[in-house]
């Protein structure tokens, strides 16, 4: 088995799981596959009845998957483990936003020529106190504090830059989002930030936060402090335009939010 080879794959199975494309992982499990998944009886065995389950599954959950670590252990000539580290950001419809820090494995086993996936085990890191080696003698003050708070959802915006980063900005920050080509630029009043979302992709994200005022413009109408013909003052003096066709309907609406 070339164990490279089988961790490039893995990690391309393991993007495309969390962009919501499950086929490339259901294709290449094993008939006998055991999937064990993060939470209390995550529990199936055998590809159809893994098949069966992710069929039933209807979603309007997003994901954002960072920092991606991939290792391999060759365990004989005709198996390996491959095991994924990463960060996982879990956006709801609400665009609430919810972060683990993930693992999962995939056992890799070679029959006949064709390499398949045998066990799939997805698990949750809990955060460790540093004085903590083995035992988590300090995990009950850990996981008061970290785990039992509920600060782990909340209500951001994910930017995904030009350089590959993420950046986790808090609504209130931001003041308009402009097109630019293909890509947006998300403008707060301390700096800017170039995402490679489209502003139609960001504005289908975020609609509840923002108005589209123009064809190249959202805008955030915390920050409305004028409207007249064609244009929108915000509260630190810069002016953004108003489409035409869209005054009327635009300034009705900031009109009720503002």
């Amino acid at each position: 088995m070339e164990y490279r080879v089988l961790e490039t794959r893995s990690a391309d199975i393991l993007t495309k799981y969390y962009s919501n494309e499950i086929d490339s992982f259901l294709n290449a499990c094993h008939e006998d596959i055991l999937w064990i998944g993060p939470a209390e009886k995550h529990v199936i065995r055998t590809r159809k009845e893994l098949v069966d389950a992710f069929s039933q599954e209807e979603h309007k959950l997003e994901f954002v998957l960072s920092d991606l670590k991939v290792f391999s252990i060759g365990l004989t000539e005709c198996s390996c483990e491959v095991i994924m580290f990463f960060i996982l950001d879990t956006i709801w419809p609400d665009s609430s936003v919810g972060r683990a820090d993930q693992r999962m494995q995939f056992t890799w086993v070679s029959e006949n020529g064709e390499e398949k996936i045998k066990l799939c085990h997805i698990s949750n890191a809990i955060k460790y106190d540093e004085r903590d080696r083995i035992y988590p003698v300090h995990y009950e003050e850990i996981y008061k504090k970290n785990v039992c708070s509920g600060e782990r959802r909340t209500k951001r915006v994910i930017v995904n830059g030009v350089d590959r980063s993420l950046v986790f900005l808090d609504r209130s920050w931001i003041a308009y989002v402009e097109s630019s080509g293909s890509h947006c630029v998300i403008y707060t009043i301390d700096g800017s930030f170039e995402s490679v979302q489209s502003l139609k992709v960001f504005e289908r994200r975020y609609r509840d936060m923002f108005v589209r005022c123009h064809e190249n413009y959202l805008v955030n109408p915390e920050y409305v402090s004028r409207i007249s013909r064609y244009r929108i003052e915000l509260t630190y003096g810069k002016v953004i335009p108003i489409s035409e066709k869209n005054y009327t309907a635009v300034k009705t609406k900031l009109s009720h939010i503002t």
